[in-house]
């Protein structure tokens, strides 16, 4: 009967490959370099979900199919024995809403960007992966990495770009004393390309749709052939205006032109850090010789992030 039971428990164990040495497991080799090595393919928890809810320790890889916006809750930390340091977790949008992923109650996520923050927000067709810092407050989860399915992050929510000209005559009332930013130039013709509807055409503004750097550059023809009596200009200056309606108004540069006669052509460009909802806009000023307008026409912007 012995013999019996003994035969079928070695045939069990030498069948799963399991070997101790040194200290190491090896499943499906005999010498573990590692605490654990593993010399074959390896297999953990894949889950769908398309509502709200928790995260537990069953789980390791949660794709979030809903079309609505849901949040799942990292575990909560655990003081002493069964602390789980180092325990991961992947998650992937592939619905339609925001996914986010919150830290359990007063615990916050570390980004490494400053403070940690309370939830991550996964938008559609991004990946998120987290790590267990196995602190019981404060920061006690780590994002590893937030990254989009294609190469480059959604151009319309990171990196906003426009390109926007217009050859419509724009007339604007001339300085009487002293220079100073007139208007903004606008562009009815609309735009060459706007993602995310960064530009405004009415007022000639992009708008910081994230916080980061931005390359701005623009240029126009103060054009008063048109103008009865053709007067020529005095001076001439075409600014990039950050936040244009605030007083004072921020200037970023400024081209100046010198009794240029009646057609001169101009162009600025800058580097700046915007705020997400600051603006940068193009505008003018100019005197002239007789009357009280002049004109721009042919102007053209473009502008769009750089950095983070």
């Amino acid at each position: 009967m012995k013999k019996m039971f003994f035969l079928p428990l070695i045939a069990l164990l030498n069948s799963s490959l399991i070997y101790s040495q040194s200290g190491n497991i090896g499943i499906n080799t005999s010498d573990p370099g590692s605490k654990l090595t593993v010399n074959g393919s390896f297999a953990a928890t894949y889950k769908t979900t398309g509502t709200s809810g928790p995260v537990d320790a069953n789980d390791y890889y949660i794709a979030y199919n809903g079309n609505s916006n849901g949040t799942l809750t990292l575990p909560a930390a655990v003081s002493g024995s069964g602390n789980f340091i180092g325990r991961t977790y992947h998650f992937k949008n592939t619905g339609t809403a925001t996914l986010s992923i919150a830290a359990s109650g007063t615990e916050l996520i570390d980004t490494q960007s400053g403070a940690g923050v309370a939830s991550i927000s996964v938008p559609p067709g991004y990946y998120a992966f987290f790590i267990s810092k196995g602190t019981v407050t404060n920061t006690t989860w780590e994002l590893i990495l937030l990254s989009s399915s294609s190469s480059l992050p959604a151009a319309a929510s990171t990196y906003a770009f426009s390109t926007i000209s217009t050859t419509t005559r724009q007339s604007l009332p001339s300085t009487v004393s002293g220079p100073y930013i007139n208007a903004e130039i606008n562009y009815p013709e609309g735009t060459v390309i706007n993602t995310g509807n960064v530009m405004n055409t009415t007022n000639g503004r992009f708008t910081a749709a994230t916080s980061g750097y931005y390359m701005f550059y623009g240029s126009t023809q103060f054009d008063n052939g048109a103008i009865a009596g053709a007067p020529n200009f005095a001076w001439a200056i075409l600014y990039l205006v950050k936040n244009f309606s605030t007083t004072p108004n921020n200037v970023l540069v400024q081209s100046y032109q010198s009794n240029p006669g009646i057609l001169v052509g101009t162009n600025v460009s800058c580097i700046t850090y915007l705020n997400a909802g600051e603006t940068v806009s193009m505008a003018s000023a100019a005197a002239v010789t007789s009357g009280i307008t002049y004109q721009v026409v042919v102007s053209s912007f473009y502008g769009y992030k750089i950095a983070n």
